[in-house]
């Protein structure tokens, strides 16, 4: 039977998971009204510490002024473009396209590319679960959003050592996001404050189900 405690650790997770996907979608006047009004801010603090975490991490998620408006800039300028270079947050692009020894296609083992093997995959575990894709996403089921929100599910709904298996094989490319986001040029210290809060709870997460955290 369940403690009270490890119930609790799993609403937190799941929780945290759920806000973190929040940070990747197209930005919203609400949820630039929670960064303005320090919500988004006191739900970190209030539940990263538990993870051990250095609070100068969140400090990037303060914002001032016209919040939305330089939100939407930035994300546009940062994953839109309109012009190359800009970051695309999908797990297919950062890996090889497929693994599968029996495909020809000249991309086959080239990176950079949507609807790779992560891709499929996602695709039949949204299948299996009964999980609808936004139409969004459609070309994209690997989104880091997606995958941040698949977290979530799990933390509520599967079994430790389905979240572990996933973590290890569909969120490895992280650390290589992260680097690229706060690399970018004149990146907004928010989005590098964003991918960072990422990085450091799935790191941890995974610190924990391995019994080191």
């Amino acid at each position: 039977m369940r403690t009270a405690l490890e119930r609790a650790d799993k609403i937190l997770s799941a929780d945290v998971y759920s806000q973190l996907s929040e940070f990747f979608k197209e930005p919203t006047q609400e949820f630039a009204d929670d960064i303005a009004s320090g919500r988004l801010i006191r739900f970190f603090r209030e539940r990263l510490p538990a993870s051990g975490s250095d609070s100068s991490l969140l400090n990037g998620l303060l914002l001032n002024g016209d919040v939305y408006a330089a939100l939407k800039d930035e994300y546009r300028r940062l994953f839109f473009g309109p012009l190359p270079p800009y970051i695309v947050p999908v797990e297919s692009v950062y890996k090889r396209w497929t693994n599968d020894p029996e495909c020809r296609l000249p991309i086959a083992s080239e990176k950079g590319y949507l609807m790779g093997d992560p891709a499929i995959d996602m695709i039949e575990r949204y299948r299996r679960h009964g999980m609808v894709i936004p139409d969004s996403y459609s070309s994209m089921p690997d989104h880091i959003t997606l995958e941040l929100e698949y977290m979530a599910f799990l933390c509520g709904n599967a079994a430790e050592s389905e979240q572990k298996e996933f973590l290890d094989s569909h969120m490895d490319w992280v650390n290589e996001l992260t680097n690229d986001i706060k690399g970018f040029s004149g990146t907004n210290i928010f989005y590098s404050a964003c991918i960072e809060a990422a990085q450091f709870f799935i790191s941890c997460h995974i610190r924990a189900l391995n019994g080191s955290c």
